[in-house]
């Protein structure tokens, strides 16, 4: 099923579900899993180099701080404004701070000829990386330089 694999609002889903059964952790509610110290973690995709070699920054902050959504007006007027520090708070409250760590995968757009990856980040990490023009965005080639480790899965 590539189209349903590469299409987000189809394989959301199916990759939390992934990552949940190479990692061990459970379904939470509010973020999209947790551990058995009730440590939470986001999940969050990018499009990976091989398919788009050009692409870096990529959407990390909650879905309610982006276009016409809950606090998307606000974030822009903010931004817009000049005023990253009001911006980079409404994002704090909204996702950051509900968050213990992130995890990335590189499933946006995913092609099944791309081997899949993931990558566990602490969300102070995750903040200090955000970028300095519009704190909902990341860059992925600096989050994909904190790999520290591969490890390549032929069964599940």
């Amino acid at each position: 099923m590539p189209e349903a694999l590469k299409n987000g609002r189809a394989n959301y889903i199916i990759f939390e579900e992934l990552v949940r059964k190479l990692t061990g952790l459970k379904k939470a509610t509010g973020s999209d899993h947790k551990d058995s110290e009730g440590r939470t973690y986001e999940q969050k995709s990018f499009v990976d180099e091989r398919i788009d070699p050009t692409g870096d920054m990529f959407r990390t902050s909650s879905s309610s701080t982006f276009g016409a959504n809950n606090h998307g007006p606000k974030i822009k007027q903010f931004l817009s404004d000049g005023d990253y520090p009001s911006a980079l708070n409404l994002c704090m409250e909204t996702g950051y701070n509900k968050n213990d760590f992130y995890i990335y995968t590189n499933t946006g757009q995913y092609e099944v000829s791309v081997p899949f990856k993931y990558l566990v980040i602490p969300k102070n990490s995750v903040i200090s990386l955000l970028s300095k023009t519009d704190p909902r965005m990341i860059s992925r080639k600096e989050i994909l330089e904190l790999s520290t480790s591969e490890v390549e899965i032929t069964t599940i």
